[in-house]
């Protein structure tokens, strides 16, 4: 008889510097102030999302690991600036608020677009939506104070916090009461 295989819930993603981390938790600390129903992201769990690729068997984490090179191949290291505070969708239906990225935004969206394809060559199926860089603050649980949210938003200047980027890494996420725990399974460094 079979055993069923184990699946964990993974992701690719870039990480970001302890400066970054810093501006994060400066933000949410003001935007915390509107009293908004949400559940913030703690600043050391901050990243930079590339492709989530949910749930998956673990013998094909090895794989996923070796397809990693695929991604960063020909694609040098660089540098992402923070660059303003946004929300999906609109602020009338606002789910997420988030964080986006200036210069470097470009390079964090053709290693997406290098996952994406890596990844469906792998049988994930393909993101319908268009990939947006953006560092996830908080996501709103309801409408609460939703007003207080958007006024302490639009009074936040976000520093232009330089972060350099040199590998991306495959990370397995554990939810947990207290939030996700995010543990590094593999790494690729940028080589271009």
């Amino acid at each position: 008889m079979n055993e069923k295989a184990q699946k964990i819930r993974t992701f690719i993603a870039l990480e970001l510097s302890d400066e970054a981390r810093e501006e994060f938790a400066r933000i949410t600390g003001i935007l915390e102030e509107s009293n908004a129903d949400v559940k913030w992201v703690k600043p050391g769990s901050i990243h930079l999302t590339l492709k989530f690729l949910g749930y998956v068997e673990e013998d094909k984490v090895v794989r996923i690991s070796e397809k990693l090179k695929d991604i960063v191949l020909g694609v040098a290291p660089f540098n992402v600036v923070l660059e303003g505070i946004g929300v999906f969708p609109k602020w009338d239906y606002v789910k997420v608020i988030w964080v986006g990225l200036g210069e470097g935004a470009d390079k964090v969206k053709e290693l997406s677009l290098k996952a994406e394809e890596a990844m469906q060559a792998e049988g994930f199926e393909k993101e319908k939506r268009e990939y947006s860089p953006h560092l996830t603050l908080g996501r709103i649980r309801s409408a609460k104070n939703k007003n207080e949210l958007k006024k302490q938003a639009e009074t936040v200047k976000v520093e232009p916090v330089s972060n350099h980027i040199s590998k991306i890494i495959l990370f397995k996420s554990e939810l947990s009461s207290q939030g996700a725990v995010y543990t590094a399974l593999a790494t690729a460094e940028l080589e271009g």
